[in-house]
């Protein structure tokens, strides 16, 4: 990586239309979508295009050599401290100025901006690096980092720091263990956004027979997690299909636990749960059980009462159910 820096935008789940969060004035109240909310969203022949915020007001990253930079992409997640690393960018072009993006390219598919809210970009590339967003688990923090826009680590006219040196250890030391978990040059086949089908708004944990794999393995991880603080669980006690707002039910002497299980194969723990399931959190029996690294060798049992519950995840709406009103 003889030609580096990084880039910091607002906080997107896949980069290709949805919503984008973040501590900027121009978002704050207006509706409008962020620029970047399309940076990882090929234009049909396959480019990308990237809108980085201006820095000093209105200025674009810019070098004597355009060409072949990687482009580390930096964003704060709007409710958790510190920088994460949401992709990158090989080989990129960098314009040294915005522009808009040409109406061949894939974000125009779905909006039609005015001159005045049109999207603009001001990097290019063929060959993009997509985190999920359930991999983006490590923050970091840096003075040079928190305020800036970009800033160039290595390159022609590019004058090294220690903060300079700092950061990019770190970059260079996390992307080589993010590379086995990004997506290469993400596509809606390749990198499915929670908006892409709204038949199946569990997509984002991946495919049907995935999603039972990982529930069969949560379960499994539960149970044995209970037996060994002395727990039994019957086949009578397995009420997965019953719809009580919980799975199993785990006795030991006059103790009862009614234990709702999620489970994930990464290592955020992140799920969907029912109107009936959440309900059911009041009863001074329920207990939650979450799952990381499910299908791994090892993985890991959480589980929370109502009160830590509430003090640890936060809820919100995702999928609402239409139907006609009462005349």
């Amino acid at each position: 990586m003889d030609k580096i820096l990084w880039v910091k935008f607002g906080w997107s789940d896949y980069y290709r239309g949805g919503p984008v969060d973040g501590n900027f004035s121009a978002l704050a109240g207006t509706g409008i979508v962020g620029h970047e909310a399309y940076n990882f969203e090929p234009a049909p022949d396959g480019t990308y295009y990237c809108y980085v915020p201006p820095q000093s007001g209105r200025h674009a990253p810019s070098n004597r050599d355009k060409r072949g930079w990687t482009v580390v992409c930096l964003a704060k997640h709007p409710e958790r401290a510190g920088i994460h690393i949401v992709g990158w960018y090989e080989d990129a072009t960098l314009l040294g100025r915005f522009e808009y993006v040409p109406e061949t390219c894939a974000q125009l598919r779905i909006s039609d901006p005015t001159p005045e809210e049109g999207w603009f970009y001001c990097i290019t590339s063929k060959t993009a690096y997509l985190v999920p967003p359930e991999k983006r688990t490590k923050s970091f923090t840096h003075p040079s980092v928190r305020q800036g826009k970009y800033s160039f680590l290595r390159g022609p006219e590019v004058r090294k720091t220690d903060n300079k040196e700092e950061v990019l250890k770190y970059l260079k030391r996390r992307m080589r263990k993010l590379r086995s978990s990004v997506v290469e040059n993400p596509t809606d086949k390749t990198a499915p956004d929670r908006g892409a089908e709204p038949g199946d708004p569990l997509r984002v944990f991946g495919t049907p027979e995935h999603r039972k794999r990982v529930e069969k393995a949560a379960e499994e991880a539960v149970k044995k997690h209970y037996r060994a603080k002395g727990f039994m669980c019957t086949d009578d006690d397995d009420v997965t299909k019953k719809n009580l707002g919980f799975d199993f039910i785990f006795r030991k002497g006059p103790t009862e636990r009614h234990v709702e299980v999620k489970g994930t194969s990464g290592d955020l723990p992140r799920f969907f749960m029912t109107r009936n399931e959440n309900a059911y959190r009041e009863n001074p029996k329920w207990r939650f059980a979450i799952v990381t690294n499910a299908l791994g060798p090892d993985p890991t049992v959480r589980v929370y009462n109502n009160r830590r519950f509430k003090k640890i995840f936060e809820l919100e709406p995702y999928v609402y159910t239409g139907m006609p009103k009462q005349l």
